[in-house]
């Protein structure tokens, strides 16, 4: 009568070789999973940066004359949530219920931590060299006075 089945040891190999297989890859998979998450949050805040360029640029006329100033350049500071909806939309997909959303449908989430809604932080646009510029204050860092 002929060999039925796999011996202990050969199955004993396998579940080895994918355990080998599964530590070199688990490790791999959550570092790339980090940095587009961290791309994701880069490419959010550019476009926060950008938004805020526009509504800075339709109101020129008091950021140039703007008393506040950031590196004594002329400022303004606004809230992202103000860039909504003119300037910018919301992650619609997102329903944020936490007390730092805008609102209870839709809100602006870093994609790093889905408990943490960048709708409240400030944005810094400034004055220099006959262009405007802006800076998200995702680290209270930043200051408009």
């Amino acid at each position: 009568m002929g060999k039925r089945g796999f011996t202990l040891i050969e199955l004993l190999s396998v579940i080895v070789v994918l355990a080998i297989v599964m530590a070199i890859a688990v490790p791999s998979i959550s570092a790339v999973s980090k940095a587009i998450k961290d791309n994701m949050l880069e490419k959010k805040v550019t476009m926060i940066e950008e938004a805020a360029i526009l509504l800075a640029q339709d109101i020129k006329g008091s950021v140039i004359s703007s008393t506040s100033t950031y590196q004594s350049y002329p400022c303004k500071s606004m809230i992202i949530s103000d860039l909504v909806p003119n300037y910018l939309d919301k992650d619609n997909g997102n329903t944020c219920l936490n007390e730092t959303s805008t609102g209870t449908v839709g809100c602006i989430v870093d994609p790093s931590d889905n408990t943490k809604y960048l709708d409240k932080y400030e944005v810094i646009v400034y004055y220099k060299n006959k262009r405007m510029y802006a800076k998200v204050d995702v680290d209270n860092t930043l200051d408009c006075n």
